[in-house]
């Protein structure tokens, strides 16, 4: 699969590449901080499932604060914004490590400053992030965004791989805080590793831009954009079923139910990855051929599936385990199309000149989409216990379907910039009622 990578790299202009190899980093950094690992750690510590629910929920809560990065994003520019938040939000991160000197306080302390640790880092995220999407839409050339996304997901999968195994491995055997410790010192560090990658990034400079489009008033006409709103209501739906399942309920079930130990769900994830960096690459080449709604749906209605499956993992059963590693992974890949489809399509919808607007609107409702669900989870697994789990994967398996039907009727095609008069999105008038009708114009996530 190394060949498929270094040809789509190759595709590239060095621009979206070099922002590839600060992915990589930037992943490492994601994962030990505020991937899987943090859940294992917030149970060793004994935090209830309500409260990880809050704590998961932090990172897309956040995001709200992109909507007052606007101003900041025009003035400074992208990549200002973006290194300044980036580069914060990983000191702040440090607090982790007087964890061990507040547990002898007790517990709680232990917890609270678990809490407030990972809330320091994702609100400095936030207001990076809103730099984020104004640069790639920069960056990124219309006819490269498929390819991009496809490889973004690629590298991702690939190097989450390497990290589980590494944090399988560190986790291995009797856990205690001291492990996960290493874990976030593996994270920080990575992150800062990653600031030296962005700053070789080109582009990201401040742009001139009509007033009304540099400041909050521009959202009024943003949020006029009918097909833009239809678009992120229908995505949004996506996302929260996305997180009901994988961002939450299946690997506390791993946990608290059938009892895996934190190497083993390690290991779970790490073949997720792995079945992701395997079959991306097609999912982008499907997702230029057919379109993006046409990807979103069978994507979507993929993991609606999973989640039906998800209601047969018995506790007591001795195909329960194997089972769940099969669902996991193909649920895994699922998402992982998901999200190149959809960032393939928002893009198409976001006018050059109100790029910031577009995206940060964006990134708030799917944001929120993200950030409400483990919340519900933990007071549902809490009050439910076992029952609440299932209850949950039916949730998931309800909006996720209901994702995949709108997704062939709201999400739509945009005309490529190179070749359209107007840089934004199709009007109305423009966008068939189907869109996996539209057989793939070459606006590549």
């Amino acid at each position: 699969m190394g060949i498929p990578l270094i040809s789509g790299l190759s595709k590239l202009d060095a621009g979206p590449r070099r922002f590839l190899f600060f992915i990589v980093f930037n992943v490492i950094s994601w994962q030990c901080i505020v991937g899987p690992a943090l859940i294992l750690f917030a149970r060793s510590l004994e935090m209830q499932a309500s409260l990880i629910g809050f704590l998961i929920s932090f990172m897309p809560l956040s995001m709200l604060l992109v909507g007052l990065t606007v101003p900041l994003v025009n003035h400074y520019g992208p990549k200002r914004v973006m290194f300044a938040g980036w580069l914060l939000r990983n000191l702040l991160a440090c607090a982790v490590f007087f964890i061990p000197l507040a547990t002898t306080w007790g517990l709680r302390y232990a917890q609270y400053l678990l809490v407030g640790s990972v809330l320091a880092f994702c609100v400095l995220r936030a207001m990076g992030a809103g730099g984020w999407l104004p640069w790639l839409h920069e960056l990124v050339p219309d006819v490269q965004r498929g390819t991009y996304f496809s490889m973004e997901a690629a590298v991702t999968q690939l190097t989450s791989v390497v990290v589980a195994l590494i944090q399988a491995a560190l986790l291995f055997g009797e856990v205690s805080s001291w492990r996960f410790l290493m874990v976030y010192a593996i994270g920080i560090g990575a992150g800062l590793v990653s600031l030296v990658w962005m700053a070789l990034i080109p582009g990201g400079e401040a742009a001139s831009v009509p007033s009304t489009h540099s400041s909050y008033v521009g959202y009024r006409m943003a949020f006029r954009d009918r097909s833009f709103m239809a678009f992120v209501f229908t995505a949004s739906l996506g996302y929260a079923s996305l997180a009901l399942l994988l961002g939450s309920s299946l690997i506390l079930f791993m946990r608290e139910i059938l009892m895996f130990q934190p190497s083993v769900i390690m290991a779970v994830t790490a073949a997720g990855a792995l079945g992701i960096f395997l079959t991306i690459a097609a999912w982008g080449r499907f997702a230029d051929y057919a379109g993006s709604g046409s990807a979103m749906f069978w994507s979507m209605l993929g993991h609606a599936a999973c989640a039906v499956a998800c209601m047969l993992l018995a506790p007591t059963a001795g195909y329960t385990p194997p089972m769940l590693w099969i669902v996991f992974v193909i649920a895994s890949v699922f998402n992982a199309a998901y999200n190149v489809a959809g960032n393939r399509a928002m893009l198409g919808y976001v006018p050059r000149d109100r790029r910031v607007l577009y995206t940060n609107i964006w990134s708030i409702g799917t944001s929120m989409a993200v950030a409400l669900p483990p919340i519900a989870a933990g007071y549902v697994i809490d009050h439910l216990h076992e029952t609440g789990y299932y209850a949950c994967f039916i949730a998931t398996g309800v909006l996720g379907a209901a994702c995949a039907f709108l997704s062939n009727r709201y999400v739509c095609e945009a005309v490529p910039e190179s070749t359209a008069g107007n840089p934004g999105p199709m009007d109305s008038t423009q966008r068939p009622a189907d869109a996996s009708a539209d057989a793939a114009p070459r606006l590549a996530s």
